[in-house]
């Protein structure tokens, strides 16, 4: 979760309004879905709850969304655009590297310490989240006071162009900053492969940034000083770029800051950001009620849902929600009706007591997992359970597998938790690895969930959840035969037709392996792990193993 610290003394001057005491502060966070992690004289140290809103990663989103659910603010935020003479001209050479932007021009900015450190939290909060890792979004903030003239965004050659890097002293060309700058090596990937790599520079040749990499030490450091800002998102889809950028300049602008708009030239057309203009939604008056459990009127549903920062008109028996483009959460009325609970407030609804009657039993797929997990365990093995979420080298590389049919997650907050596992015998690997010390032989198994895409669905989407059975053995004398009594034993004592014919599987030996079939489809394998997979994952022992579909 998004974790957020600030002064209290400057969330009161945004608030307009002084916090009595630690349970008003507590109170007040609830409304923006946020708990406070800490209070230690001025400083704030607030948790945010809430990963879909990226207007809320700051100070000054949180004192917005507060301002307005408590009357301090009537109606949502509405900010006014200037139209500047700023234009940023992309280049087709950035086509196939990073090819959209969205600019904007924050003049009147009193720049502080306070207003530095949110700026910099909230765009490394929009980055690692929102941005996946600067690769959908990359965000530049740079004092407008030292770029002259208009803006070239367009893709360069790495060995002959140079500039001093943000808190370099010498001029580096852009391999040499994927080398040798801390920021370079951490988002060398996003550019690994490219001929040409993005950059932004100004009309008298001052180079502003390499995105998503690193700005420039010349206009790319904000100071006391700064007056002007100027601000760029770049990525590869317009909907994530405009949201960021409208996150950011809405957080300075709530200091006082005047916006200009930037009119960005493409090859194709042009575009004019930020652009606030409203998204809408409709909802179910009814739908409200039923889902939030309150008979309230419709005159209080309008009143709390204008609490919440929505522009509303009845229609009939709907509402019409207008919002601020910076909101990214509204996907489905329900998180409208969310809004309206918040606003109504959690702790004002009283529990009704259960009165349907409710009838328990063991669910159908728990009996099959522990008539095996009982089969397993009498044979002398010992359960283990270990993560659904794992990493993409673990399930593919490491193991001689294709990536095609591995789930990812969109936005992971690590490498090592960034997909859902198609395969469980690579977890459990990687547990005889951390136990390799240990006596043998080591015997062990794993009942749980598999999840991979199903490419039988027409589109190549459909995600199939699969209860599956894992079973590793590792010792000086462990064989394919080994663990083919062990696949007669689960035959027997389940009393399932099984066969077995000649496997394919990269990770297991040649002549050692074979699939396990059911009614003619493959629903698993095993065999010898191979010597290559053995030593990936560090191993001193021969490992043999089965994995089937349950």
């Amino acid at each position: 979760m998004p974790n957020i610290e600030a002064s209290k003394k400057d969330f009161e001057s945004l608030l307009g309004m002084k916090v009595k005491d630690k349970q008003q502060l507590e109170e007040l966070l609830m409304f923006a879905k946020c708990e406070l992690d800490a209070l230690d004289g001025d400083a704030l140290k607030i948790d945010c709850k809430d990963t879909n809103r990226p207007d809320l990663w700051s100070i000054e989103g949180i004192a917005r969304e507060i301002r307005l659910r408590t009357g301090k603010q009537k109606g949502m935020a509405k900010y006014k655009i200037k139209k500047s003479n700023l234009k940023v001209k992309v280049e087709k050479s950035v086509e196939d590297v990073r090819p959209l932007t969205a600019c904007a021009v924050i003049k009147g900015v009193k720049v502080t310490d306070e207003l530095l450190r949110q700026i910099i939290q909230l765009q490394e909060k929009i980055h690692g989240s929102f941005g996946s890792k600067r690769k959908e979004a990359a965000m530049g903030i740079y004092d407008y006071g030292k770029i002259h003239g208009n803006i070239r965004y367009y893709g360069a050659e790495p060995r002959k162009t140079k500039f001093i890097p943000l808190d370099f002293k010498n001029e580096m060309d852009l391999d040499e900053i994927l080398e040798l700058h801390p920021k370079g090596r951490e988002y060398a990937f996003l550019l690994k492969g490219k001929e040409r790599y993005p950059i932004f520079e100004d009309s008298e040749g001052h180079i502003l940034s390499m995105p998503p990499i690193i700005n420039s030490d010349y206009s790319g450091k904000v100071t006391m000083e700064t007056k002007n800002l100027f601000i760029e998102v770049s990525g590869f889809s317009h909907g994530k770029i405009n949201t960021a950028l409208n996150v950011i300049v809405s957080a300075i602008a709530e200091r006082a800051g005047r916006i200009y708009s930037v009119e960005v030239i493409y090859p194709k057309g042009k575009k004019t950001t930020p652009d606030f203009s409203l998204k809408q939604k409709e909802v179910s008056i009814e739908r409200i009620r039923a889902i939030s459990g309150l008979g309230l009127k419709d005159n209080e549903i309008i009143g709390l849902l204008m609490k919440a920062g929505y522009a509303v008109s009845k229609k009939g028996k709907k509402i019409l929600c207008r919002y601020s483009s910076f909101r990214n959460d509204i996907m489905h009325e329900a998180d409208i009706i969310e809004d309206v609970i918040i606003g109504y407030g959690y702790n004002r609804i009283e529990p009704l007591e259960i009165r349907m009657p409710v009838y328990g039993k063991e669910n159908a797929d728990e009996k099959v997992k522990e008539a095996f997990a009982e089969l397993c365990i009498g044979m002398g093995l010992q359960e283990v359970v270990t993560f659904t979420l794992t990493s993409k080298e673990k399930q593919s590389s490491m193991v001689s597998c294709s990536e095609e049919k591995i789930v990812e997650i969109s936005n992971p907050m690590s490498l090592n938790w960034a997909v859902l596992r198609r395969n469980i015998f690579p977890e459990l690997l990687e547990f005889l690895s951390k136990n390799k010390d240990a006596g043998y032989p080591q015997k062990i198994f794993e009942i749980g969930k598999a999840v991979e895409i199903d490419g039988k669905s027409g589109t190549g989407t459909f995600v199939a959840e699969k209860n599956k059975l894992c079973i590793i053995a590792s010792s000086q004398e462990v064989n394919f035969t080994a663990i083919k009594s062990v696949f007669d034993a689960v035959k027997e004592n389940t009393g399932r037709d099984y066969s077995v014919s000649e496997s394919g599987e990269k990770f297991l030996e040649e002549g050692k392996s074979a699939d396990i079939m059911l009614g003619g489809k493959k629903i698993g394998f095993m065999g010898e792990v191979n010597r290559k997979t053995v030593q990936n994952f560090g191993l001193k022992m021969p490992v043999a193993l089965l994995e089937m579909e349950i």
